[in-house]
C-alpha cells in the first residue's frame, strides 16, 4: 500500500482516532501530535486514544494537552483509528477489543506484525515522524516557507527525529533523515529551542532524582550492565512518577566497559523498562520476551503483576544469555 493510498482513505474518513505504543517515546509523541496538527489543519475530526499521559518534556509541542490519559477507547462513531510507531498489537497505547472501524498501522520498526487493515511500514525511516512528513507531503503540505502551522507541525516532527536517532547519532540516520530536518528548519523550527526544552530544561527534582538513581547503580553481568531501578516510592518522593529517563539510560550505557543499560520504572500497574546497548547487543530480542518491542539498540516494554525486583531478576538473565551469545 502507497502513502497516496493511505491519504486517500484517511480523506475519506469522518472521525479518526490516532494511537501509539505504551510508554510513549519522543517518536510516538511527536509524529502523533505532527499528524493530528496536520489533519486538524485539514478540518478533519481528529483526537488521541490513549491510557498514558504525555511526559513533562514532550508538553511543550502542539495540541500535547491532549494527550491527557482520559480517552482510552475510540469515541462513538469513529470510523478510522492509526496507530502509529507500534510494532504489534499488543503494545498499542489503547483500548480497541470493542472497535469495529478501520485501523491504519504505520510505523518504522523492522519488526512490525502488519497488524493493522491497512500496513505501511518502512524499515528504512529512522523514525516514525519521516513517515507522518512523506504523508503530509502526499497531503500536499509542502513545507517550503515559514509559517505557524509549519512550526507546529514540525517541531513535534523534528522532536521525533532527533530523540530516535539519538541526536542524529545512531545509525538508523539516513540522507532522508538530515533533508526532512533542514526542511522543518527552513520552515522556522527552532531547533536550538527543542534541544533545550528536551535535555537543558530539567526541574531541579529531576536533577535530584538523577542523583538518587546514580547513587543506587549497579554493574552486573561481569560489570557489563548498568542497572537502575526506580521505585514508586523513591519516584513520589521526588514528585516524578511521570518522568523521562532517556537521559538516565544513557548516561549509564556510556560507563567504559558496558554493554547493556537498563533502568526500571515502578508504575501502579506494573513495572517499566528501557534498555539500550552498544555494539552487537540486540535489546529488542529482550524486550519482545517481556511483550515489548523497538529497535536493535534502543528499547521498552511492561510487565505486569510483577515487582521491581523480580522483574529485575528476569531481565538480567535475559541479557545475560544475549551476551554470552
Amino acid at each position: 500500500m502507497t502513502l497516496k493510498e493511505i491519504s486517500k482513505i484517511i480523506l475519506e474518513s469522518n472521525k479518526i482516532g490516532l494511537t501509539f505504543h505504551t510508554s510513549p517515546d519522543g517518536d510516538a509523541i511527536g509524529s502523533t501530535l505532527g499528524l493530528l496538527n496536520g489533519l486538524r489543519e485539514m478540518g478533519k475530526d481528529v483526537y488521541v486514544i490513549s491510557r498514558e499521559v504525555i511526559e513533562d518534556n514532550l508538553s511543550f509541542l502542539s495540541l500535547g494537552n491532549e494527550i491527557d490519559g482520559k480517552t482510552a477507547e475510540p469515541v462513538k462513531d469513529t470510523d478510522l483509528v492509526i496507530v502509529l510507531d507500534c510494532g504489534n498489537k499488543e503494545r498499542i497505547c489503547a483500548d480497541l477489543e470493542g472497535y469495529e472501524g478501520t485501523m491504519i498501522n504505520i510505523d518504522h520498526h523492522i519488526s512490525n506484525d502488519n497488524y493493522g487493515d491497512y500496513n505501511y511500514v518502512d524499515p528504512t525511516a529512522a523514525a516514525t515522524a519521516e513517515i507522518v512528513y512523506l504523508l503530509l507531503k502526499a497531503f500536499n503540505f509542502e513545507f517550503n516557507c515559514i509559517s505557524e502551522v509549519f512550526q507546529k507541525i514540525g517541531s513535534c516532527l523534528y522532536t521525533s527525529l532527533i530523540t530516535d536517532t539519538g541526536s542524529y547519532r545512531h545509525s538508523n540516520v539516513t540522507k532522508r533523515t538530515f533533508n526532512i530536518a533542514g526542511e522543518l528548519i527552513g520552515c522556522g523550527v527552532k531547533n536550538d529551542k527543542i534541544h533545550n526544552e528536551l535535555f537543558g530544561n530539567k526541574p531541579y527534582n529531576k536533577v535530584k532524582l538523577i542523583g538518587e538513581a546514580l547513587n543506587n547503580l549497579e554493574l552486573l553481568v561481569d560489570k557489563k550492565v548498568s542497572v537502575i531501578a526506580l521505585s514508586m516510592k523513591v519516584l513520589e518522593s521526588f514528585g516524578m512518577t511521570n518522568v523521562d529517563t532517556s537521559d538516565i539510560i544513557n548516561m549509564v550505557l556510556n560507563i567504559e566497559g558496558v554493554e547493556v543499560a537498563l533502568v526500571l520504572k515502578e508504575a501502579e500497574d506494573g513495572v517499566k523498562g528501557s534498555l539500550r546497548s552498544k555494539n552487537e547487543i540486540d535489546v529488542r530480542k529482550i524486550a519482545e520476551i517481556f511483550g515489548g518491542g523497538g529497535h536493535i539498540k534502543a528499547s521498552g516494554f511492561k510487565i505486569s503483576d510483577m515487582s521491581i525486583d523480580e522483574a529485575k531478576n528476569r531481565i538480567i538473565n535475559e541479557i545475560e544469555k544475549e551476551i554470552k551469545i
